[in-house]
């Protein structure tokens, strides 16, 4: 009976300790990534997809030298190339492919049109009279968007946000809270007059990308002017297709108006959509022109994963423009990126283009989103690198024909920002003037200008919608 008692023990606890390595097996399986709902496993599929589609796939890290623990974000960013982003004087500034946790995070193209002020600016450090920072900042509108709560406030392109809250300062901790927040009070100065006005809470505002357009008329010349600040092809997503029908309809409506000379304005422009950018080139080259390259998109294996031509729906005479001398006028600026420079480099090889502002970005490559709706994660990494017709890049950015910046002293010293579409306006006047040989008038700049200007831009509100290269639209690549 003893014997029988003892053999049974003995099964007993065979049998629990299988069970205690198959429970052991089990939690292995989770540290290796099969539990979905940990970091761990997203971990594993961020990997995955990097060495599969990441451009510089063959620098990611080896896998015994890879911290498959670490927070999802962080984990992400360690495995990103150094050849992925910007560097200047050997330091590495940021990268391009970029991450963020949240399944409804729309893709950066714009301001942050669901809860917004509405306003775009450029922060400046104020210095005294020996250029020493004071330790705050003054901040210059660029450009409002209509009914929103900074456009209902009456701010107008060129005032100085000088004060939030009835304070007269802006410094690094609370600069941000310009973008959006409850109802608040801003001090702004406008050609030397003071005031404060009350700000309504931020709110969701439409941001059309197609912001201002015109046809100027100067002499025998009909000088069509488009700013466009982000490509988006709808405000629904990249299956709305709305903001480039009326992009279409736009160019129609230049077309019947006789315009022949025509003046892009990039310069608030980050990129965006490639869809887009197709569509606003093939609006502006020749009709004879639409059938070639507009780019070609190679993959991280050097191959050839994507030719795309000039966009069919713009053949006919739809949006042909005959412009004098098969040529454009584009202003740029430091912010001019992605698909705006796509735009540039698809056209050179068969326009005529004279380029006005500052240095373009230089981002030659293009990027796509990944998700999954089992994580809280969605990322764009790089995937592609971008040429043009004739296989030329254009990763150090383009240089402008006329190097010309509206917040130069020595270049605008008038210091006028006025509104997008004035013939007078400090960018597209330059244009004019070298379309008609016409001059403007100069005026004295302000004192507070002449304080502020002293200083560097210390900060760009369009950054935060900059993408990190040219947006690919899935259904489009494969």
């Amino acid at each position: 009976m003893i014997k029988a008692n003892f053999s049974l023990n003995i099964w007993i606890g065979i049998f629990l300790c299988l069970l205690i390595v198959s429970c052991s097996d089990d939690n292995d399986d989770s540290i290796k990534g099969n539990d979905d709902n940990t970091d761990i496993s997203i971990n594993h599929w961020i990997e995955k997809k990097l060495r599969n589609d990441y451009l510089w796939y063959s620098e990611l890290p080896a896998t015994n030298k890879i911290d498959y623990t670490a927070d999802p974000e962080a984990f992400f960013y360690s495995l990103l190339s150094l050849k992925d982003g910007k560097t200047r004087n050997g330091k590495h500034l940021y990268y391009y492919s970029y991450m963020k946790k949240n399944k409804g995070y729309k893709t950066r193209t714009s301001i942050d049109a669901d809860n917004t002020y509405g306003m775009e600016f450029t922060l400046f450090s104020v210095v005294d009279r020996n250029n020493k920072p004071l330790g705050y900042y003054y901040a210059r509108v660029l450009y409002i968007l209509p009914d929103s709560p900074a456009d209902k406030a009456g701010l107008e392109r060129g005032d100085w946000i000088i004060g939030i809250n009835g304070k007269n300062n802006i410094k690094e901790g609370n600069y941000k809270t310009l973008f959006s927040g409850s109802a608040t009070q801003w001090t702004i100065t406008h050609n030397e007059t003071t005031k404060t006005i009350d700000i309504e809470a931020s709110t969701a505002v439409e941001d059309n990308p197609l912001y201002y357009h015109d046809v100027l008329t100067v002499g025998d010349k009909k000088i069509g002017y488009l700013v466009y600040n982000h490509f988006t092809p709808g405000p629904k997503g990249v299956e709305d297709r709305t903001y480039d029908e009326e992009m279409k309809t736009i160019f129609a409506d230049f077309q019947s108006r006789g315009v022949n000379e025509f003046v892009l304005d990039l310069r608030y422009n980050g990129g965006g959509y490639e869809h887009s950018a197709n569509m606003l080139a093939g609006l502006l080259i020749p009709e004879e022109s639409k059938d070639n390259v507009f780019g070609i998109f190679s993959n991280n294996k050097g191959k050839v994963t994507h030719t795309r031509y000039f966009n069919t729906e713009t053949k006919g005479t739809a949006g042909y423009l005959k412009l004098n001398s098969n040529r454009i006028y584009i202003l740029t600026s430091e912010n001019t990126a992605s698909s705006s420079e796509l735009v540039i480099s698809s056209l050179e090889p068969f326009m005529n283009i004279v380029l006005i502002g500052q240095l373009t970005e230089g981002k030659n490559v293009g990027m796509q989103e990944y998700s999954d709706d089992k994580y809280e994660w969605a990322y764009w990494p790089i995937t592609t690198r971008v040429t043009n017709a004739i296989n030329s890049d254009y990763s150090a950015g383009f240089t402008p024909d006329y190097d010309w910046n509206e917040f130069n002293l020595s270049q605008n010293p008038e210091d006028t920002l006025l509104p997008l579409g004035d013939s007078n306006e400090f960018m597209l006047n330059k244009a004019i003037t070298l379309i008609t040989g016409t001059h403007r008038k100069t005026r004295n700049m302000t004192i507070l200008s002449q304080t502020i200007l002293r200083g560097q831009p210390v900060y760009q509100s369009i950054d935060r919608h900059t993408t990190g290269g040219v947006l690919l639209c899935p259904i489009e690549m494969e």
